[in-house]
């Protein structure tokens, strides 16, 4: 465990211009497989902490979908990332408003979740959709990935990584017996390093000379998913009526989730604001394999065949076109045989590829690196590779992807009545608040401890929520969760399963009076003064002990931490 981390001297390179170029005789401390946002902000906390960083990009770097919403919880842990490492750059990645113009002007902003549910043959009705609008202290946005995956490899050069040439690509890496790493790109330069962290994703090297992956992956959500960037897709609230979509937002302000019996649909748009340039949205639909049996291999076929179902969701799209190739897999699930060895740990894309739904893939990724990165800088500095103190790591990623399977397999039940999805989401969003609110405190425990004792943000025993929250929140999920599966299993009518859900949540008293969180009618999440008034006035005389001391000064008062230096 890191207890403490001196800073070295920074000397930050031109964010702009000819990059150095690294030196094939050098041995690097850290070799990384990769270049994107996860792996860029890795390089960026590794090298700010005195590492010798090399960050090596792959061909899937460009083609391989990735997550592109965030919400309130995604940006605690870009936070709490900035703050330990000292990457102050880190922290604008979780709010929109401090990205730099360039970044803002090609990605999209995220103002509300929305959930609409279709069924087959008829219009959108008005009674069956939810939508969770972010409050305006927040800045949750659509990170265009090709702009934003250039920004973190930027940030890793300016801390002091070394990145191999654009024009390069990852051919093959490796382990020796005398503990070195090998990583070969093409036209055949080979580097050196004491350990190599592998986030290539379905091509990993590393996966494929170490067992590959599992012939039945370690997951139990399966999906057909079908990704694309799409032009020309219509904005939801210019095809109905939005009177009749009572205090509601723009859809696509926001992300949007076309809901239905065997899957969703997501859009992110990316040109949802005066400053974007980008007219583009990103278009994710996911299947599942037993509720769509036949379809045919062409992606566009799929796509036209599934949406022709659902007449508002087929009008979104009657103009729209592909502005590159689908990506797509009838079986979207994989799952690593070994995520770490000696001198080497397959990092997020490359050890499980799940759904990306419900901004899971990024927080994911982001919760990986935050844990990751402490452990290699203290490996560096102590002079310590071996594999027993990675186990950790890998069992708490696991545990992250335990977490994260449960969430979308319960997702999809949900799917298959809209009573249940309506309850469904409220208990996401209880979780995603309040755990919020606890990794915040965490962080800010880690902060102001003598030493900057972390420990607080390494519990990584507990799993999917690592760090305390108030008691009875686990408990609350599992057992809505349970509940669920029930209906899958026939056990339980949607509509029952809904209202035990719902009477669970109007009966734990950690939850804040708040109606989105413990009315089904209530369907528009509005964080008025009105109801700010009635959470305070809760927060004094009613909450339980263990949520009142989630109140922290920086928690009461929603700080933003300051805006990186050099930026807008």
């Amino acid at each position: 465990m890191v207890r403490h981390m001196n800073t070295p001297p920074h000397v930050p390179q031109a964010e702009h211009g000819a990059a150095e170029i690294p030196d094939p005789s050098e041995m690097y401390d850290v070799a990384i497989l990769g270049s994107h946002l996860e792996t860029g902000l890795l390089a960026a906390a590794l090298a700010r902490q005195g590492v010798r960083v090399l960050l090596a990009g792959a061909s899937e770097d460009s083609s391989a979908p990735a997550g592109e919403t965030t919400v309130p919880y995604t940006a605690e842990v870009f936070n709490l990332l900035a703050r330990r490492f000292d990457v102050p750059e880190a922290a604008a990645f979780g709010l929109f408003p401090h990205l730099p113009d360039r970044i803002r002007a090609g990605s999209g902003l995220n103002k509300s979740l929305g959930y609409l549910y279709h069924r087959p043959g008829k219009p959108q009705h008005p009674d069956e959709c939810v939508q969770f609008v972010v409050p305006g202290e927040h800045g949750e946005w659509h990170p265009y990935r090709p702009d934003v995956d250039r920004y973190a490899r930027e940030l890793a050069r300016k801390y002091g990584a070394l990145t191999t040439p654009d024009t390069t690509e990852v051919e093959d890496a490796w382990t020796e017996d005398d503990h070195t790493a090998r990583v070969r790109v093409t036209g055949g330069t080979t580097y050196r390093a004491r350990f190599l962290v592998d986030a290539v994703g379905a091509g990993s090297p590393l996966a494929r000379r170490n067992g590959g992956d599992d012939m039945t992956p370690r997951l139990k959500h399966t999906s057909r998913v079908y990704a694309a960037v799409m032009r020309d897709v219509t904005p939801f609230e210019e095809l109905v009526a939005m009177r009749r979509y009572r205090h509601m937002a723009p859809w696509s302000q926001g992300t949007v989730n076309h809901l239905f019996d065997g899957g969703w649909l997501q859009l992110a748009a990316f040109g949802n604001h005066e400053e974007s340039g980008n007219p583009l949205t990103s278009v994710t639909l996911s299947l599942a394999p037993d509720a769509f049996p036949d379809l045919p291999d062409d992606p566009d076929k799929v796509f036209a065949e599934v949406i022709r179902n659902y007449p508002d969701i087929e009008r979104q799209f009657q103009d729209a076109t592909p502005v590159r190739p689908w990506t797509a897999a009838g079986q979207w699930q994989r799952t690593a045989g070994r995520t770490y060895g000696t001198g080497w740990f397959l990092l997020g894309r490359s050890a499980v590829r799940n759904d990306m739904f419900l901004a899971r893939d990024i927080t994911m990724g982001m919760e990986s690196v935050c844990a990751l990165a402490a452990a290699l800088v203290a490996a560096v500095r102590e002079d310590d590779f071996s594999p027993e103190r990675f186990a950790r790591i890998a069992e708490f990623q696991q545990e992250l992807s335990r977490w994260n399977d449960a969430l979308l397999h319960a997702a999809r039940t949900a799917c298959t009545d809209f009573r249940l999805w309506n309850a469904y989401c409220r208990i996401w969003l209880v979780w995603q608040q309040i755990a919020h609110l606890a990794l915040r405190r965490a962080r800010a425990e880690g902060e102001a401890s003598e030493g900057r004792d972390w420990s607080a943000v390494e519990k990584y025993e507990l799993g999917g929520m690592w760090f305390d929250a108030p008691s009875g929140l686990r408990d609350i999920i599992s057992d809505s969760l349970r509940i669920i599966d029930s209906v899958r299993t026939g056990r339980v009518t949607p509509a029952t399963a809904a209202d035990q859900i719902f009477g669970k949540l109007r009966e734990a008293p950690f939850i804040p009076p708040l109606k989105i969180l413990k009315s089904a009618r209530t369907r528009v999440y509005l964080y008025s003064w009105p109801q700010r008034i009635r959470m305070l006035f809760w927060l004094k005389f009613q909450a339980s002990d263990d949520f009142r001391r989630l109140l922290t000064r920086e928690n009461v008062m929603t700080t933003k931490p300051p805006a990186a230096d050099g930026e807008e």
